[in-house]
């Protein structure tokens, strides 16, 4: 690997071509990629020069030329690419989320510990530039102990496109509540650095009457004692200026806002009134699919671990499913955290 990690990209749609951009410029070299739709494979092969374009996906986890490979499927077929693509003998880095259920990530862990090969999951909010910036002001105590967190994803008209495949349940996990929400929960779980124990869901398809839901809300609860609420909508009648994304962590010491025109923002310095110290937070150089292809790259090296490896998928899982069967049931579901992989396929 003296002259670059070998790289094959799974799956040429957006979600690839971000790959493909984060993975050049983290300075693996891009060896394969595949699709099954001829425009779009030729065109994200023309773009990035890749030195081998298949129709068959196939193809690229047999290349014994191939170091790794990166999985930009729907999240059915996450496991049917990742188990033989580790047997194989490449490390493997998956869209988020992990799978359409626990089960599937199991399986996916199970062939990880057999491999010996990185198995990364592509939690990319972990890896923006304020996200990073704030998880580091945290980690040095500039905020004291956390004990709550509010975090939305709002689209006011944005329901996912694809081939249909988001809006079935088996193959999907679920709607905006597993595709958008499970990223900002696995955000905050980085954030406080503490795991889910409580789940309180409610989920709506009130705008576009899709099978699974197009709004969803929850409560949680953490090991630590914080508490958050997340709400996420792919389609929602909202004020306008409600839209967007927002996340602000509530501490004993301060209070920080993460998406703001300025940037990242610690508020510290309360008085009795309430007012307060705002301070602009420095930002790093890498962020995003170029920081996320860079972690990548230095745990195929053995210079650290997968900040969202095959366990973190197990539990992210298990979170989703709580929250559905809240959804479900109308009750506050306890996330048990049993993550081992020896149970039989």
């Amino acid at each position: 690997m003296s002259q670059g990690i070998r790289l094959g990209i799974i799956g040429a749609g957006p979600t690839g071509k971000a790959h493909a951009a984060g993975a050049k410029e983290a300075g693996f070299r891009l060896a394969g990629v595949a699709d099954r739709i001829p425009d779009r494979l030729s065109a994200l092969s023309a773009e990035f020069k890749f030195a081998r374009s298949v129709s068959d996906a196939e193809e690229l986890i047999r290349d014994p030329g191939l170091d790794a490979l990166s999985i930009c499927l729907p999240t059915h077929l996450h496991a049917s690419a990742a188990i033989p693509a580790l047997r194989s003998g490449k490390h493997v880095l998956i869209e988020m989320p992990p799978a359409p259920t626990s089960k599937d990530a199991k399986a996916i862990a199970r062939a990880a510990e057999k491999s010996g090969k990185t198995v990364l999951y592509a939690a990319v909010r972990r890896f923006g530039s304020a996200e990073q910036s704030v998880k580091q002001a945290i980690d040095k105590g500039y905020a004291g102990k956390i004990y709550h967190a509010r975090a939305t994803w709002l689209r006011t008209r944005g329901v996912p496109k694809g081939t249909g495949w988001y809006w079935d349940k088996s193959r999907s996990g679920g709607g905006a509540g597993v595709d958008l929400g499970l990223a900002m929960i696995d955000l905050l779980i980085h954030l406080i650095g503490s795991d889910v124990t409580h789940v309180s869901g409610v989920g709506h398809a009130c705008v576009t009457g899709l099978p699974v839901e197009e709004f969803a809300h929850c409560l949680l609860r953490f090991e630590s004692g914080a508490s958050a609420e997340v709400s996420v909508s792919w389609a929602m009648n909202q004020v306008p200026s409600q839209a967007g994304t927002t996340c602000r962590i509530h501490a004993d010491a301060a209070a920080l806002d993460l998406y703001t025109p300025q940037g990242p923002v610690i508020y510290r310095g309360f008085d009795n009134d309430g007012r307060c110290k705002p301070t602009p937070m420095k930002q790093p150089r890498w962020a995003g699919y170029p920081a996320l292809f860079r972690h990548f790259k230095e745990c195929i090296q053995g210079k650290t671990r997968p900040l969202v490896g095959p366990d973190n998928g197990i539990k992210l899982m298990q979170l989703s499913e709580a929250l559905y069967k809240s959804i479900e049931t109308g009750k506050t579901i306890e996330i048990k955290r049993k993550t081992d992989t020896d149970e039989k396929p």
